[in-house]
């Protein structure tokens, strides 16, 4: 049959029984057959089809198109389904979309798991192309509150980690001392750690380590920085104190640069045990 019509357009690698439908749009498919090779015919919409098909629409009872992709230049495949799956695929995209309507009224410190849990199943889902497109639109809309929370927590942790380690190294200088130690309670959030020790040797040229735990993961983040103008920074080297801090934490550390070193630890149960340590070295560095 193929032979007959050159017009005739196959997907690539689709098996076709014998015989197959021949579906034309604009003409009549035993015109095709009398002049197979009338140039004509470049004009109009034909194919093989090895689908089911239906003498009335009423048949079908529900449609639903669930892909349209392209497989190879000018050839675009499309995916539907009707009666029971149909009906099955447009409850699916119901409940989702109710799903996500409701994630809008969750706090935004814990949408982001929920977020990101409805991107992977919407994007399996065999679901209805057009209800999918829309899901995906009002998920965009998540991301960007997500994205919103995140800057909000990050700028309420850094001034929360900076109050606590100036208010520390506020009552550290008052009482002599050339460091202080400090725990802040911002989870594993490096930037705000590392921004409450960089504030301590800028405000009051003094060392500091700022230790912050998360409760979920049991870890912790550590930061150390010694000012590198002065004496403090030949009795106290930065890595050395942030290494021996952190061995109670089961954690590491890497060099430092520029008098700050920064470090994690996975076991947060021991934090106080890791404080003293800190401040046990530090004091017979700077015999203090």
């Amino acid at each position: 049959m193929r032979s007959m019509i050159s017009v005739i357009s196959l997907f690539m690698m689709q098996v076709y029984p014998d015989p197959v439908r021949v579906v034309a749009i604009g003409k009549n498919v035993d015109e095709l057959l009398a002049d197979p090779d009338n140039e004509n015919w470049l004009s109009i919409s034909s194919e093989l089809c090895g689908g089911t098909h239906i003498s009335n629409t009423r048949e079908a009872k529900a449609f639903a198109l669930l892909s349209e992709e392209g497989i190879a230049k000018g050839i675009r495949r499309i995916t539907a389904v009707t009666t029971d799956s149909a009906f099955k695929a447009i409850e699916q995209a119901q409940s989702l979309e109710q799903e996500v309507d409701a994630a809008f009224n969750i706090d935004g410190n814990l949408l982001e798991k929920v977020v990101a849990s409805f991107k992977n199943r919407v994007d399996s889902a065999p679901i209805p192309a057009a209800r999918k497109a829309q899901i995906r639109a009002k998920i965009v809309l998540l991301q960007n509150e997500v994205r919103k929370a995140q800057k909000k927590l990050a700028e309420e942790n850094m001034q929360k980690a900076v109050k606590i380690a100036v208010e520390t190294a506020e009552m550290a200088s008052s009482e002599g001392k050339a460091f202080c130690i400090s725990h802040v309670d911002v989870g594993l959030d490096a930037a705000a750690v590392r921004e409450a020790v960089v504030r301590v040797m800028e405000q009051k040229g003094i060392s500091a380590m700022v230790f912050s735990t998360d409760e979920t993961t049991k870890k912790a983040v550590v930061c150390a920085g010694v000012p590198p103008k002065g004496n403090q920074g030949k009795q106290l080297e930065v890595s050395e104190w942030l290494t021996t801090a952190l061995q109670p934490l089961k954690g590491r550390c890497g060099k430092g640069k520029g008098g700050l070193a920064t470090g994690q630890g996975t076991d947060a149960s021991q934090i106080k045990e890791a404080m003293d340590l800190a401040t046990s070295f530090a004091s017979l560095k700077l015999d203090q």
